[in-house]
C-alpha cells in the first residue's frame, strides 16, 4: 500500500491591527461551519503578579540542560518567556463566554472559540493587544509513486547494517558512512509533530517513545483508537498514516526492510493535525506541540507540516506566521527545527513558493529530489519575501521507503517534502550525538556549508544535498578538524557531462608534505578511475580535474559518485552528482 499524504495548511494575509481591534479578516477566515470563530487573542504584556518567581516548574531536567547548553536567550529573556500567561487576563476573556482552546506562553496569547458578540467584547478588553484568525488545515495527497526506488544506492563505506530498500535514500546523504563511525542517534530526543502514529509497527520500538500527547483529544494516546466504532473522522483509518511514514523514515529500525538515519533515537510524539480539513487540525495545536516538546527536553523537531493558502506571499518574511514565530522561540531555546519546504511548485496561484513555517530564518527547510539527485517537480522554491534563499537543503523525496499503518509488518514508498524532511531531521541527530555542545545554528551551518551546492546556493536546491559525513567533520569556527588533509574546492556539483570540454575540479591541501592518492568510486563501491597517484612527486597541495569518464575513457552514467583522497592512513571523500 502506498501513501504519499502531504500535510498542508491554509493561511492568509496578516496585517497588524490597531490596539485591541479585531483584524478585518477574522470575520471571514476565522469563521467555522458551526457559526463560531476560532481566533488568537494576543495580550499586551505578562502580568507581573503573582508569577514573578514562577514559570519553569513545567520543565524537565533534560530541557534545562539543553537550554543551558544550546540556547541563545539571556536568563532574563528565558524567565519572561517561561512566565505563564496571566490568569487574570484569561479570566477576563473567559468572562465574555469564550471557550479557551490553547494558551501559549511563548506568544503570550490564547486560542479561543467565540461567537461574534464575544469577539467584539474581547476586542474591547484593555489587556488585549490584537485578535487574529486561527488558520485551518487541508490535506493534499501527491500522485502515488509505487514500488521501490528505481535505482538503489549502496554506499562507499560498508557497515554491518542491512538497510534493505531504504539504503539509497540514506546513501544519497552519505549517512551510512556516519553509521560506520558508530553514530545512530542514541541519546538524542526527536519531537514529531504530525497526524498520529501507528506504534504497533515492527520498525517502531515502543521503548524508544518517551512521551506522547494527542492535542486533538487531549489525551496521551497518539495511535488511532478503535476507529471502526468511531463516528469521529479524526479516528478514521487514515488519521495516523502520515505520522507513521515520517516517524519511521526518520528513525525506524527493521533490518532488511527499513533503517532510518537516527535508528536509535528517542521520540516525543505530538498528534497535532487532523486529516479532515473541517476539523480543528490548526496552527494552535502546532504551537502547543512545540511548547510541550520543548518542556519535555526535545533536541530536534521534525515537522512535515505547512501552512499556506490563507497567507499571502508577503507574509513569508520570517516573522509573521504564528508557527514561524513559535519556531523562532524554539530555536532560541536550543531546539533544532527541520520542516518540509512544501509541495507547491506547480501551484501557479501561490507562485510555487515555500510554505510557513519554512520561512523562519533559523529553521532547516527541506526540498525534494529523486533518487538520482534531480529536483522533484513538486518541490517548493524560494526566496522568502525578504529575499532569503529557500529551501536550505534537499533530500530524497520521491519513492522514499517507510513503514505503513496497513499492518505491523507493512511497508510502502511515499513522495513529497513530507518524506525528505524527516530524512534530514534524522541525520541531524547523528551530528548532535557526535557534537552535543553544538547549538541549532551550528548544526544548520555545518549542514549548509558541506552540502553539494555550498558554494553556489539557489532557490531550487538551496545549498544542495547534505553530506552528513562532511558535516560531522565540519568546524563551526571554520578550522578544519581533519589534521591531515582538506578538500578546499570541488566544483561544479552537480556535474553535467557533455562529452567534451567539461571538467570537474578538485582542489586539496595536506597539513604536511605527503603523497595523496585520489580515486573515483560509484555508490556500489566499485572503483571507476584513479585520478592522482604520483610515484615520485610528493606534494602538500594540488588540483586535479575529471572529465566524467571511467578508466576506459567512457562517459559514466548519471548518478552519485565519490572522489576519495587518501593520505597516509587517513581518507576523506567528497560526493559528486553526475548528470548527462
Amino acid at each position: 500500500m502506498t501513501c504519499s499524504l502531504v500535510i498542508l495548511i491554509l493561511l492568509t494575509t496578516l496585517a497588524a491591527p490597531l490596539g485591541g481591534q479585531v483584524h478585518r479578516d477574522t470575520y471571514t477566515l476565522g469563521k467555522r461551519n458551526d457559526g463560531h470563530y476560532h481566533v488568537w487573542v494576543y495580550f499586551k504584556r505578562k502580568h507581573d503578579r503573582p508569577y514573578a518567581n514562577k514559570g519553569q516548574e513545567h520543565l524537565s531536567p533534560r530541557a534545562r540542560i539543553r537550554r543551558a547548553t544550546r540556547g541563545s536567550l539571556s536568563p532574563e529573556q528565558v524567565q519572561l518567556l517561561d512566565r505563564p500567561v496571566s490568569s487574570l487576563y484569561l479570566e477576563e476573556v473567559a468572562a465574555t463566554g469564550a471557550t479557551l482552546r490553547r494558551v501559549s506562553r511563548w506568544l503570550n496569547a490564547a486560542s479561543c472559540r467565540v461567537t461574534r458578540d464575544q469577539l467584539q467584547a474581547i476586542s474591547r478588553l484593555d489587556c488585549v493587544e490584537r485578535v487574529l484568525p486561527v488558520r485551518r488545515m487541508e490535506t493534499k495527497p501527491l500522485p502515488d509513486h509505487k514500488g521501490k526506488n528505481a535505482f538503489t544506492h549502496p554506499y562507499l563505506a560498508k557497515t554491518q547494517l542491512d538497510y534493505g530498500p531504504s539504503e539509497g535514500q540514506l546513501a544519497l546523504m552519505n549517512v551510512p558512512a556516519v553509521h560506520e563511525l558508530g553514530y545512530s542517534g542514541r541519546g538524542i530526543t526527536v519531537l514529531m509533530l504530525d497526524t498520529g502514529y501507528y506504534k504497533d509497527h515492527e520498525s517502531l520500538q515502543t521503548e524508544r517513545i518517551l512521551a506522547e500527547y494527542d492535542f486533538l483529544f487531549n489525551d496521551e494516546e497518539t495511535q488511532n483508537e478503535d476507529y471502526r466504532d468511531s463516528t469521529l473522522l479524526e479516528q478514521r483509518y487514515s488519521q495516523h498514516n502520515h505520522g507513521t511514514h515520517t516517524m519511521s523514515a526518520l528513525g525506524g529500525y527493521q533490518p532488511g526492510k527499513l533503517i532510518g538515519p537516527a535508528y536509535e533515537c528517542s521520540f516525543l510524539l505530538a498528534k497535532t493535525e487532523s486529516v479532515p480539513g473541517e476539523f480543528p487540525g490548526e496552527e494552535d495545536n502546532y504551537v502547543a506541540g512545540l511548547e510541550w516538546g520543548e518542556a519535555q527536553g526535545a533536541d530536534i523537531v521534525s515537522s512535515s507540516l505547512g501552512y499556506l493558502d490563507w497567507y499571502t506571499y508577503d507574509s513569508l518574511d520570517g516573522q509573521t506566521a504564528v508557527t514561524t514565530q513559535a519556531v523562532r522561540w524554539a530555536t532560541r531555546l536550543g531546539m533544532l527545527v527541520v520542516t518540509s519546504a512544501g509541495n507547491e511548485r506547480t501551484n501557479s496561484a501561490w507562485g510555487g513558493y515555500i510554505i510557513a513555517p519554512a520561512d523562519a530564518d533559523s529553521i532547516i527547510a527541506v526540498g525534494a529530489v529523486d533518487a538520482y539527485g534531480h529536483l522533484a517537480g513538486f518541490s517548493s522554491h524560494g526566496p522568502t519575501f525578504d529575499d532569503r534563499i529557500k529551501p536550505e537543503v534537499v533530500a530524497q523525496g520521491m519513492s522514499v521507503m517507510s513503514a505503513s499503518s496497513a499492518g505491523p509488518s507493512a511497508y510502502a514508498t511515499g513522495s513529497g517534502t513530507s518524506m525528505s524532511a524527516p530524512l534530514v531531521a534524522g541525520s541531524t541527530a547523528l551530528l548532535l550525538q557526535a557534537h552535543p555542545s553544538w547549538g541549532p545554528m551550528d548544526v544548520r551551518q555545518a549542514i549548509l556549508s558541506t552540502a553539494s551546492q555550498a558554494s553556489q546556493p539557489n532557490n531550487d536546491f538551496g545549498w544542495g544535498i547534505p553530506d552528513i559525513l562532511a558535516a560531522l567533520q565540519y568546524d563551526p569556527n571554520h578550522a578544519s578538524v581533519e589534521p591531515q588533509m582538506l578538500i578546499e574546492e570541488a566544483y561544479p556539483n552537480p556535474f553535467i557531462t557533455s562529452g567534451r570540454h567539461t571538467n570537474f575540479v578538485l582542489r586539496w591541501t595536506t597539513a604536511t608534505v605527503a603523497t595523496p592518492k585520489i580515486d573515483v568510486y560509484n555508490l556500489l563501491g566499485e572503483h571507476i578511475l584513479n585520478l592522482y597517484s604520483p610515484a615520485d612527486a610528493p606534494v602538500g597541495r594540488g588540483v586535479i580535474s575529471w572529465q566524467g569518464r571511467d578508466a576506459r575513457g567512457r562517459l559514466v552514467p548519471s548518478g552519485v559518485y565519490f572522489i576519495r583522497l587518501v593520505v597516509n592512513d587517513q581518507s576523506i571523500a567528497r560526493r559528486v552528482i553526475v548528470t548527462r
